[in-house]
């Protein structure tokens, strides 16, 4: 897959970042952290170059051992963790559990190869994205779950 720096500027637009304005009348721009758990090399560049190009915080991790040590280093919130939905043996829902301790407002994004299934045990709003997803699909799951209310329920998109 090529992206052209004019690509970014493009995905750049839809970039969900978040600016509130305080009650003394002052604007604060929120730049959202998602940390992203890709063991595919090739796979995590380009994630994270297409999230780097969305204008989010990227903390870039192969596994759940490294994801742990890079959201301990990183000083600040952790907005979205995007990872494979693994269901043998719910190490998915088990890691984020474990991150949403420190990070209550967190938020998953599943990459799934297959259909996706509902997750009972998840402990924070989810949805699904099934590879291989384009673009818009991607930039439209992490906008869903950023923007609306935690009892949003779970969805497919592809």
């Amino acid at each position: 897959m090529r992206i052209s720096v004019s690509a970014c500027s493009l995905l750049r637009a839809d970039a969900l970042n978040t600016i509130v304005i305080l009650r003394d009348g002052e604007t604060k721009f929120i730049m959202h952290t998602i940390l992203l758990i890709e063991n595919d090399p090739a796979h995590l560049v380009v994630q994270s170059l297409l999230l780097h190009c969305f204008s989010y915080t990227v903390l870039e991790a192969s596994n759940e051992g490294e994801a742990w040590f890079a959201s301990q280093q990183h000083e600040g919130p952790i907005h979205l963790v995007m990872l494979k939905a693994v269901l043998e043996n719910n190490s998915t829902t088990k890691f984020v559990a474990r991150l949403q301790l420190v990070y209550p407002e967190i938020r998953a994004l599943l990459v799934c190869d297959g259909s996706p299934v509902e997750l009972a045990d998840m402990p924070c709003e989810y949805t699904f994205v099934q590879k291989p997803f384009r673009v818009k699909a991607l930039a439209y799951a992490i906008s869903g779950l950023l923007q609306n209310p935690r009892s949003r329920p779970a969805s497919f998109l592809s």
